[in-house]
């Protein structure tokens, strides 16, 4: 509904005819056309109008007073780059020649004038009209590819700001295990001698290059989500809630009594347990940043309707609409994320949504001030017949035995 009244202001023919009902009467021949016309005092009334939207404007000489046409060419001026509004002006016998200059001088830069001499047939004001809005719609169509021109171009200068930060946070996450590695190996190198004695540094090593390894996967793993690629499972039996009760209970031992666990019983299905375990560590590191440190995150583990889901409930301060417009778009974070000293790429929802949607899935957030911010995966009890037809089955990862890397 509001979009059809915008597309009617836009078309409005504005009439200005001071003389007796000359403007009524415009109006009723045009609305027996089926057009929107808009009788108006003088060039003031038009000035205003203007603003609301406008396909042509009708204006008798009359009507052309001297401040009257300062505040149009005020008004003409001030057009957007794309718009030169169609005016047709209406002039008495033997008065053409001088309503023409009058019309070109006062009206410019317009110049998008049409003169029609009084009296004026019935067809010829409905063909001039239709022409004028013709016109008028092709400037529509330059207003509207500009504008798509615009939101490309501010799209494309975001990813390239986005591709700036995340070079610089790459090279900032890497340099501390390739740093790591490199000096537990100058060590081993320099003392092969006592080898046996720096078995710690080839744990170090391995350690370190497990961190690269999981750096790295996330980062083909967004890719393919971004791309509309489904990530590649190696689904088996798997028990829901004992996986979420292991990201607690690890969760728990970093930050102390944060997390608790809230279960209908054990919750089995068709999954692969990696990647469940790495999109409820995202969910639950996501909630124990950003919501409120003086309340516990509560991590619910239920059957619904032959599906099964998990929540991640926090406290705190809610997402506002715009955030939760784009919160799973990959390398994207959130104002508040922005704004705190909390270091991350933004991939950690695009890894959760590239789960959920894998297992024929969703997952969804609903944020207010008033409950809280919940983040709920819902998922079938088989993801099998959700997997692509024909590919090979996925190849298995290298998995760290240590806990997955938060990266938002």
């Amino acid at each position: 509904m509001t979009e059809n009244r915008a597309v009617a202001a836009q078309e409005r023919i504005l009439v200005v005819a001071p003389t007796g009902r000359d403007a009524m009467v415009t109006r009723d021949i045009l609305a027996r056309d089926g057009l929107l016309a808009v009788p108006c005092m003088d060039l003031r009334q038009v000035c205003l109008e203007l603003p609301a939207g406008a396909g042509a404007l009708f204006l008798a000489e009359e009507a052309l007073t001297q401040g009257g046409l300062a505040l149009l060419s005020v008004a003409l001026r001030n057009q957007p780059p794309w718009s030169d509004l169609p005016i047709i002006l209406s002039t008495g016998a033997g008065e053409l020649t001088e309503a023409r200059v009058r019309a070109i001088n006062t009206l410019d830069p317009s110049g998008n004038v049409t003169i029609l001499e009084r009296p004026i047939r019935v067809f010829t004001l409905l063909t001039t009209v239709y022409a004028a809005l013709r016109a008028r719609r092709r400037q529509y169509q330059m207003r509207d590819l500009h504008l798509k021109l615009q939101e490309q171009h501010d799209t494309l200068q975001s990813e390239r700001d986005l591709r700036a930060r995340f070079v610089s946070l790459l090279a900032h996450d890497l340099r501390g295990p390739v740093s790591a590695a490199m000096l537990a190996s100058d060590v081993i190198i320099r003392t092969p001698e006592k080898l046996d004695q720096r078995r710690e540094l080839g744990v170090r090593i391995k350690r370190n290059l497990e961190r690269i390894d999981t750096m790295v996967r996330d980062l083909l793993d967004a890719s393919r989500v971004q791309a509309g690629q489904p990530l590649p499972l190696r689904l088996d039996e798997a028990e829901l809630t004992g996986i979420a009760g292991e990201v607690v209970e690890e969760l728990n031992l970093l930050h102390p009594d944060r997390l608790r666990l809230e279960t209908s019983g054990t919750l089995s299905g068709i999954w692969s347990a990696e990647e469940l375990r790495r999109a409820i560590w995202n969910l639950a590191t996501n909630a124990i940043k950003y919501g409120a440190p003086t309340t516990p995150v509560t991590v619910k583990v239920w059957r619904h309707e032959g599906r099964a889901r998990v929540a991640v409930h926090n406290q705190g301060p809610p997402l506002s609409v715009e955030d939760q417009r784009r919160l799973f778009q990959p390398f994207s974070r959130t104002h508040s994320a922005e704004a705190s000293s909390q270091l991350g790429w933004g991939l950690g929802l695009t890894l959760v949504r590239g789960c959920a949607e894998a297992h024929g899935g969703k997952v969804v957030v609903d944020s207010n001030a008033a409950t809280g911010t919940t983040f709920l995966l819902d998922l079938p009890l088989d993801a099998r017949p959700f997997q692509p037809r024909g590919e090979e089955p996925a190849v298995p990862r290298v998995v760290s035995s240590r806990s997955p890397t938060p990266l938002f």
